[in-house]
C-alpha cells in the first residue's frame, strides 16, 4: 500500500537474512529484530542484527517477548542486559510483544499492573515511550485497561485489507499484515507503518520523553 512504509520483523529463526538483503533491490524501510524473552531468553542474533540493520540503511527496532509469570523487573533487566544502557534516538521505540502464549497466569488485573510496571521500567531506562504488540483477541481479553491505550500499538492481523483494532485503541502505528513474506527464500513477517517515511521519523522523535 503506497500510503504506508513497509518493513519486516526478524529473529534468529531467519538466520543471517539481514546480511543477504540487497538494500538497492528492496521495498522495505525498517527492520525490527527480537532481543529477549522472559527473564532468560536472549536472541543469539540480536547483536549482529541490531548493528547491521542501520548499516544497511534501514530504520531499526527491537522487541521483548513478555511472559506474565516472570517479574517485570527481571524481564526488564534481561532486556537491558542485551540491548545496552542506552537506546538510539533514530530507532523505533522498544516494543513489548504480548501474545496468547505470553499468558501464564490468570489474574487479569495483576497482569495489567505487572505489564504497566514493565513498560514504565523501559520508559525510565531509555527515555522512550514503548510500544505494545498484540492482536485484537488477546488485547481485548487482557489489555483492556485504559492506561495501556497510552502506548502505541503494533497490531498483528495478517491477510486482512485493514487491521482489526482492539477496543482499547483507536488507531494503529504498526500492522503485521503477513506471516508469509519471502526474502531470498526465507519466510518472514511483513509489516506496515501507518504513514509515510517522514511521518515515521516524526513518530520516532515524538516517542522520546522530554526530561
Amino acid at each position: 500500500m503506497s500510503n504506508y512504509v513497509k518493513g519486516i520483523d526478524i529473529s534468529y529463526n531467519q538466520g543471517n537474512l539481514i546480511d543477504a538483503i540487497d538494500t538497492n533491490n528492496t521495498d522495505i524501510s525498517f527492520v525490527i529484530c527480537k532481543a529477549t524473552g522472559g527473564i532468560t531468553i536472549q536472541d543469539p542474533d540480536f547483536a549482529h542484527n541490531w548493528e547491521t540493520i542501520p548499516q544497511k540503511g534501514f530504520i531499526r527496532g527491537t522487541y521483548h517477548f513478555y511472559y506474565t509469570n516472570d517479574a517485570a523487573q527481571s524481564q526488564a533487566d534481561n532486556f537491558f542486559n542485551v540491548v545496552g544502557n542506552s537506546y538510539p534516538t533514530d530507532a523505533l521505540p522498544p516494543i513489548v510483544d504480548f501474545e496468547e502464549s505470553s499468558i501464564k497466569t490468570t489474574d487479569k488485573s495483576q497482569i495489567v499492573e505487572d505489564l504497566l510496571s514493565f513498560l514504565n521500567l523501559i520508559a525510565q531506562k531509555y527515555g522512550r515511550t514503548p510500544m505494545i504488540y498484540s492482536n485484537a483477541n488477546t488485547a481485548n481479553e487482557y489489555l483492556n485497561d485504559q492506561r495501556l491505550a497510552a502506548y502505541p500499538l503494533w497490531v498483528a492481523n495478517p491477510d486482512a485489507s485493514e487491521p482489526t483494532l482492539p477496543t482499547n485503541w483507536t488507531n494503529w502505528t504498526l500492522w503485521q499484515y503477513s506471516f508469509t513474506g519471502n526474502i531470498n527464500g526465507v519466510t518472514v513477517d511483513e509489516d506496515y507503518f501507518n504513514g509515510n517515511l517522514q511521518a515515521m521519523k516524526r513518530f520516532i522523535s515524538q516517542s522520546i520523553i522530554s526530561s
